[in-house]
């Protein structure tokens, strides 16, 4: 299954991005710029949308941390939203279950 991102909303109030897949070294490269380049550009709450996502590896984990660091230096917040109970696991292992909302 390939990894796709669809932009929810997108306005000065909030950036809410969808993703579908799994988040790992094979699809990841194929989101991740675009990732990175609307995270960048947006000065707003940051909401990921994981309910259709079914595998996160640990650079999808490192992709998350960066564009959180980036959200944060703008003054706002990164959250993750409707993850798995596995994927949650995966968060909570991480030391990283403050993302999930």
């Amino acid at each position: 299954m390939s990894l796709t991102l669809k932009i929810l909303q997108s306005d000065e109030t909030l950036l809410k991005i969808a993703f579908a897949g799994k988040l790992d070294a094979i699809n990841l490269p194929n989101v991740e710029m675009k990732f990175h380049a609307l995270i960048n550009n947006q000065y707003s709450p940051v909401i990921l949308d994981f309910s259709e996502v079914s595998f996160l590896a640990s650079l999808g984990i490192r992709m998350l941390l960066t564009a959180s660091k980036d959200v944060r230096r703008q003054g706002y917040d990164l959250k993750i939203d409707n993850a798995s109970e596995e994927i949650k696991k995966v968060f909570h292992m991480a030391g990283l279950s403050a993302m999930l909302s």
